[in-house]
């Protein structure tokens, strides 16, 4: 399925393609926003500002666990084996609750430079909320596709030859692995 030349794209496919392309282009315009705001304020950081929390190492391991449970069901589902789908396809799951649980503590963490009494409007952890939230939208969007998928893996709809939709899935959430990668970079960089 990953060699299919793209005469041989689904429908499916081919809409996942634009959907990524599309969060493409508002991740990186976001991205670019944050590089520009942070570039034109003097003053981005000051001492009583909280750091880049350090769960968001945490965050980023709850991600590669869920790649890697993805990946996984993938092949579970190639070679028929209905319970380790399902199995794999819940642990994924709960690597995304486990990783919105995470950012939550990342904002509680950042809470304090909300309130910076040496700057008015801070602008540093407005934009951290900015980038990892509008992620973490995605990832609750994300819930969604996942939700069917396993749903469907429950009734045994998928087999070594009709798993289009658990790898769909799972290229939306190595997408996401990608992206937040990247936002990680940009903040660890710019900031």
């Amino acid at each position: 399925m990953a060699g299919l030349p793209i005469s041989r794209l689904s429908l499916r496919q081919f809409g996942l393609i634009i959907l990524m392309v599309s969060m493409s282009v508002l991740f990186t315009a976001t991205i670019v926003a944050y590089v520009y705001t942070r570039l034109m304020n003097p003053v981005w950081k000051t001492p009583d500002m909280p750091e880049l929390p350090l769960g968001l190492v945490g965050s980023t391991v709850m991600l590669a666990g869920l790649s890697i449970a993805m990946h996984r069901a993938v092949k579970a589902a190639r070679e028929n084996r209905h319970d380790t789908l399902s199995r794999d396809l819940w642990l994924a799951l709960a690597f995304g609750c486990a990783f919105l649980a995470g950012q939550v503590l990342n904002w509680l963490a950042m809470a304090p430079g909300m309130y910076s009494s040496s700057v008015p409007h801070p602008l540093y952890p407005f934009t951290f909320y900015m980038l990892t939230g509008l992620h973490a939208a995605h990832v609750l969007g994300g819930f969604i596709p996942l939700g069917i998928v396993i749903a469907r893996a429950k009734q045994h709809r998928y087999t070594s030859s009709t798993y289009e939709g658990v790898y769909l899935c799972r290229q939306y959430w190595d997408y996401l692995g990608v992206v937040w990668l990247v936002l990680i970079a940009t903040l660890l960089i710019v900031t």
